[in-house]
């Protein structure tokens, strides 16, 4: 038990990953001569024995402590951070862990194993969503009407901001370089390296008057016309994480936001971070207690002047919603809560949780049928590690299924600015390219990169189609207590990559160039780190070119050989 605990805690704080996916099950299983995996089957027998004896012996202080001093030793943490961990998750994993050890041992097995896994098994990652059949319809021959000639000033302009992480406690001065996870949060007398005023570089998050001052700024040099906000709007410090601190965090951003754009159409998504304890989005096929039922009312809040009717039902089921930005233009915020590999509620049965993909195909349907566009808001990119791997399958699927009727999506969480290409045949990179997802650079400087938002250019003659985007970033290096941050452009898209247009076909034709030549890639991981001298290795460079085609999880068909 305390093996297992401890597996789960320092996933936790690795953020690592355990995907159970056909790709990275392993082929060379070993099996006895009956055609048992005997160490599939010692771990079932072992799983079973610990479930027993849990049922008499009250262990959990002594599992806890054991997991806090494992987490010290192996993760590397300080006391704190472990402690605070093992404490946040104590009630979700003994709750899990009772119940899959009573109704399914060997699936539990499968989480900690991945060769004990079954992919095909309908509540792990091998649950499939029904498509409905594309309707017919019938040909109607109209006079061509000639549209009016719009120039570039009268196309609506979209402002995405993503993974602000606001820190409330950030200090100035303060230590830049401390062992905690996150720094700039404790005033010492001769920090090894000082905090900046406008934030710091590294492993910091960003303070209040930051976003305040990007802000200002964005009201005074552009003309927005709607806002994205695509999740993560609390610090890094989960080890700390509360209902009421949450709650503050998101009022306080929330009349920020609001305040800088009061007539002006804003809607918000659900990041992992805003999970307490973090990544924790329980479904309702789990006790009442668990359900963040705090959060989704709040988000209903947030996001309440600019709903359509009906859209409240939705978003306090599931976190997710749809609603009417304008005629013939819908906007859905799906709730990737429930792709987060972390999300433990989710191994009691990954099968479309709190039927979110189900009812995502069914506002898609609905557009479809009414010949409308939709634009589609989430936090975590479906190919990214942290999304389980049923849920990413099943996303793509949609994707290729209403390709027509999604116009674009709009994502967050790696912190970082890049794309993702979607194909016709999702095994088959050489097949028809047919939807782009944007994950647009974070606010937050966390980890190692300047802060940034982006504007989108959206022509509304013609289905809503993006146009062209322009990332701003401002250089923290620059900025100092008497002197703002100065907000610049980074780079537009089209001038950038000499794209004609922003079709997925003209992307794919993007990343061929990037695979092809090592001076595009080099100036691609700046734009991605808004940073002169990006802090990323081989391997990082490497899943930033797996990230352009990564659209679930196949590395050995998405990554390229560079």
């Amino acid at each position: 038990m305390k093996v297992i605990y401890l597996i789960f805690s320092i996933l936790i704080l690795s953020e690592g990953t355990v995907l159970r996916t056909k790709e990275n099950l392993s082929h060379k299983v070993s099996y006895d001569k009956y055609g048992f995996q005997p160490l599939c089957s010692t771990c079932t027998g072992l799983i079973t024995v610990v479930s027993f004896i849990l049922k008499f012996d009250v262990s959990e202080p002594v599992v806890l402590e054991f997991a806090t001093i494992i987490c010290k030793l192996f993760a590397k943490q300080p006391w704190a951070v472990c402690d605070g961990i093992s404490s946040q998750f104590r009630d979700e994993f003994f709750y899990v862990f009772r119940r899959l050890a009573n109704e399914s041992p060997a699936q539990i097995c499968g989480i900690i194993l991945p060769d004990c896994a079954d992919p095909t098994d309908p509540s792990e990652s091998g649950w499939k969503i029904a498509l409905p059949p594309k309707p017919k319809r019938k040909r109607v021959f109209k006079k061509k009407e000639k549209k009016p000639k719009m120039s570039a000033s009268q196309n609506l302009n979209v402002l995405q901001l993503t993974d602000l992480h606001v820190d409330f406690e950030y200090q100035y001065p303060s230590e830049a370089n401390c062992d905690d996870p996150v720094c700039c949060r404790q005033s010492v007398a001769e920090p090894k390296k000082a905090s900046g005023y406008w934030g710091s570089v590294g492993k910091c998050d960003t303070p209040f008057w930051t976003v305040e001052n990007m802000l200002s700024h964005i009201n005074k040099t552009h003309m927005i016309d709607m806002v994205l906000m695509t999740g993560d709007y609390i610090n890094h410090v989960d080890w700390e994480y509360s209902i009421e601190e949450h709650l503050s965090v998101l009022r306080k951003l929330h009349r920020l936001v609001q305040n800088s754009f009061p007539t002006t159409p804003i809607y918000w998504a659900l990041g992992n971070h805003e999970g307490v304890p973090v990544n924790s989005f329980a479904p309702h096929n789990v006790d009442e207690r668990f359900w963040p039922t705090w959060l989704y009312k709040e988000f209903l809040t947030m996001s309440h002047p600019w709903l359509t009717e009906g859209a409240d039902e939705s978003l306090l089921k599931r976190g997710s919603y749809a609603t009417q930005i304008m005629d013939g233009l819908k906007l859905i915020s799906l709730n990737t809560g429930f792709c987060e590999v972390t999300n433990f509620f989710l191994y009691l049965n990954q099968s479309d949780p709190d039927s979110s993909m189900s009812w995502f195909v069914k506002e898609l349907y609905d557009s479809e049928l009414k010949g409308e566009q939709v634009y589609v808001l989430a936090h975590i990119p479906p190919g990214d590690s942290e999304c389980l791997e049923g849920w990413a399958f099943n996303y793509y699927r949609v994707i290729q299924r209403f390709e027509s009727t999604i116009t674009a999506q709009f994502f967050g969480h790696d912190h970082l600015d890049y794309f993702t290409v979607f194909y016709e045949d999702m095994n088959n990179v050489t097949s028809k390219p047919i939807g782009v997802g944007y994950a647009a650079p974070s606010v937050t400087t966390f980890e190692y990169q300047n802060p940034a938002y982006r504007v989108y250019e959206v022509d509304p003659y013609n289905k809503f189609k993006i146009v062209d985007y322009t990332s701003y970033s401002a250089d923290l290096e620059k900025a100092t207590e008497d002197k703002a941050p100065v907000w610049e452009k980074l780079y537009s898209a089209r001038e950038a990559y000499s794209m004609d247009d922003l079709s997925p076909v003209s992307w794919n034709k993007v990343i061929q160039k990037l695979f092809k030549s090592e001076k595009k890639r080099e100036q691609f991981y700046k734009y991605a780190f808004r940073n002169s001298s990006p802090q990323c290795d081989t391997t990082c460079r490497q899943q930033l070119m797996c990230n352009l085609r990564m659209g679930h999880h196949n590395s050995t068909l998405y990554c390229p050989n560079l």
